[in-house]
């Protein structure tokens, strides 16, 4: 396996980055601009015979919400704060949130982080000052705002996250108590965000391998900083180990400040130095957008390269609709995170035990689970079900 630039150790990158990634959360906008591409490329035959005990799982894992009647909390206050609302990975579930919390009957503000770490410690104490009775954390992660937290905590403020990860989790490596007051239910297995998202990457892997025939020979890109694409990629590595004839020929790593021309040129340089890949991993919909289809497209070889783009955003659909460069996107919806995220903070206020989610993931493909224009639209009506189950 051959690895292609060592990652950057940036202060603060998690955070910043974690705005910028668009990974384990699909969601609706088209703020972002697909790359022009005036020959559209058929995207590669997924033909192959899948690997013994691999298939494509096009049924995905997305399930309803628990329906349990549980009122919603009356006279609260909640503050999201968003780690950067110019990004649509940001946008879209805080936009959700939002729309969830109001839908509660709950005052809400929403605050911006602006991509800039500096901006979160004073943003929490700010929502502490306000009289917020919950704090949302999108795309913050605990280490980063831990005196404020335990600030809010000293005053029984409920937090919960959205892609956020608490003190507590094995990734910081350390023994500090965990912050947040309460995690979205993923179901059974996936208790936490850690389990979710290692299993949506482990998915993308066996998407991978079944589309070429078990022989899959993998250009990965990642950018590991980002707390949630740590996840996402360990379980896609590890599920892609137990295929025997596949292997990772470059791990192409960057940062969130790399994507446009720097991305592409390294994807470019990959796709150059490894004639003999024949699928390609890309972490999110930016950097699929901003460097990696554009490098398909450009090398000539779109046609037998399966490419796993990300999370599926609008732009990304876009591009899977042309072939230009992308053959498959695994969407766990960010809009039904955001209205999760309001649930399990009602079960906060409520006194009661986070309900299950339903949240999951479903593999898109040009020919499966594909709408005509627009962005993904699951099949279950979550939030019919969520107000039915608050009573509004």
């Amino acid at each position: 396996m051959k690895r292609l630039q060592r990652p950057t150790t940036l202060a603060g990158a998690g955070l910043t980055a974690a705005a910028l990634f668009l990974t384990a959360c699909g969601g609706s906008s088209t703020d972002e601009t697909a790359p022009a591409n005036d020959a559209p490329v058929a995207p590669a035959a997924s033909g192959a015979p899948a690997a013994a005990g691999t298939e494509l799982n096009y049924d995905g894992t997305l399930r309803s919400p628990d329906a349990t009647a549980r009122p919603a909390a009356k006279d609260k206050k909640v503050v999201i704060i968003s780690a950067g609302q110019a990004s649509i990975s940001s946008s879209v579930p805080v936009a959700a949130a939002k729309e969830a919390a109001e839908a509660a009957g709950w005052q809400t503000d929403v605050y911006d982080v602006q991509l800039n770490p500096a901006n979160a410690p004073g943003l929490v104490r700010q929502a502490i000052a306000s009289g917020a009775d919950g704090i949302i954390l999108q795309a913050v992660d605990c280490p980063g705002i831990k005196g404020p937290l335990q600030e809010a905590k000293a005053k029984g403020i409920e937090v919960v996250g959205i892609y956020s990860f608490d003190c507590n989790d094995p990734v910081f490596k350390g023994n500090d108590p965990a912050l947040f007051t309460a995690q979205i239910n993923y179901g059974a297995g996936s208790e936490d965000i850690g389990a979710f998202t290692k299993k949506y990457g482990a998915d993308q892997a066996k998407a991978v391998i079944a589309a070429t025939g078990g022989k899959a020979k993998v250009i990965y890109f990642n950018s590991p900083t980002v707390t949630v694409l740590n996840y996402t990629g360990e379980g896609f590595k590890e599920e892609l180990a137990k295929c025997a004839d596949c292997e990772l020929v470059a791990e192409v790593e960057f940062a969130g400040s790399e994507l446009g021309p720097n991305l592409q040129q390294k994807a470019t340089s990959a796709l150059l130095q490894h004639p003999e890949a024949n699928a390609v991993k890309s972490p999110y919909t930016s950097a699929t957008l901003l460097g990696i289809a554009p490098a398909v497209v450009q090398s000539g070889r779109a046609a037998k390269l399966y490419v796993m783009g990300g999370e599926g955003f609008a732009p990304e659909l876009d591009l899977l609709r042309a072939g230009s460069g992308v053959n498959a996107v695994n969407i766990a919806p960010s809009d039904w995170t955001g209205w999760a995220a309001v649930d399990t903070m009602n079960s906060r206020f409520t006194g009661k035990p986070a309900a299950d989610s339903g949240l999951g993931w479903q593999l898109v493909d040009k020919g499966h689970n594909l709408t005509s224009n627009g962005p993904f639209v699951p099949a279950v009506d979550f939030k019919s079900i969520y107000k039915k189950a608050w009573g509004v």
